[in-house]
This record gives C-alpha cells, structure tokens and sequence, in this order.
C-alpha cells in the first residue's frame, strides 16, 4: 500500500512540474515577449506572439479583429505611439493559468503604464486569452479584454499572481 501512496504522490510531483515548466515556457514565449515588445514599440515581436488566425475580442466596443486584419491594426497603432515617442510599460497579474497540452487558458489584470511629461499614468484591465503551442512555441490564439476605464484599479492588480519580469 505504501509503494502505491509514493506513486501516486511521485505522479503528483511530476504533474506539478510539467504544469510549472509549461508555465514558465508560457511566460519567455509569450508574456516577456509581450512586455519587452510593449516597452521597446516592437510591432514585429508583438505580432510574432499571436498566431496567424488570432482573434481580438473588445467586448466594450464589440469589435472582433481576426488575423491579419488585427497584425495590420497593430503595426498601425506602433507606429502611432513611436512617432509620439511614447514610452510605457507593461505588467500582468494572473488569476487563473489553466494548460493541457498544447492549450492554455488564462485570466488576469493588465497594468498599462504610460510616461509623459515626467508623470506616470496607470490603466488596468481585465484579460482572457486563448494560447497554443506551435511548432515547440506557445503563441495567443484568442485575446480579449475590457476597457481599461472599468472600476478595475491597483487593488485588483495586487490580487492576482504578478508576473515578475
């Protein structure tokens, strides 16, 4: 009985692992590269993040960008903020990180902040993304937030798990 309590607790240990490796592959594939894109206005290594068929949800303005349509929004928006010289930063607080193979489903609060005029300004949202893992490297499939001008705020950001970057 003892050996069979020491497999099922060594299975255990082995899961928890495998979850914390995927999650750690999870966060240098797509979230570093998501906050390092974000400080340095690198619409290229955001656009590599996503995959081809990505869909962008906004459910305040009930828009859906799907695939190229959202890369090119993207290069438009870069573009619009490195000819502001605009600098900002990044950081995300997890709620929930589910992962089953080559699939992931989190949840969380993003912090957006922007620098002008020697002040900082704060935004926070609420996040949903869809992840898959192609060819050895996780991309978002699926991405979806509110508006950041929800009564979501630095209390909620401190809830979560915060990603340290």
């Amino acid at each position: 009985m003892r050996i069979v309590y020491f497999l099922s607790a060594l299975l255990l240990c082995h899961s928890a692992l495998a979850q914390n490796n995927e999650q750690e592959a999870i966060n240098k594939d797509v979230w570093n590269n998501f906050m390092q894109a974000y400080q340095d206005l690198d619409a290229s290594l955001f656009n590599q993040i996503h995959t081809d068929d990505v869909m962008r949800l906004t459910l305040d303005n009930k828009r859906l960008l799907v695939g190229q349509d959202y890369k090119d929004r993207n290069l438009e928006n870069f573009n619009r903020w490195n000819s502001q010289r605009l600098q900002q930063r990044i950081e995300f607080s997890f709620y929930d990180r589910i992962q089953k193979g080559n699939a992931a489903y989190e949840v969380g609060i993003y912090k957006l902040t922007r620098y002008q005029g020697g002040k900082a300004r704060s935004f926070y949202g609420k996040f949903n993304v869809v992840l898959r893992k192609i060819k050895g490297i996780w991309k978002i499939q699926m991405d979806s937030d509110t508006n950041p001008n929800d009564s979501i705020g630095e209390s909620d950001f401190q809830k979560g798990k915060i990603l340290e970057y």
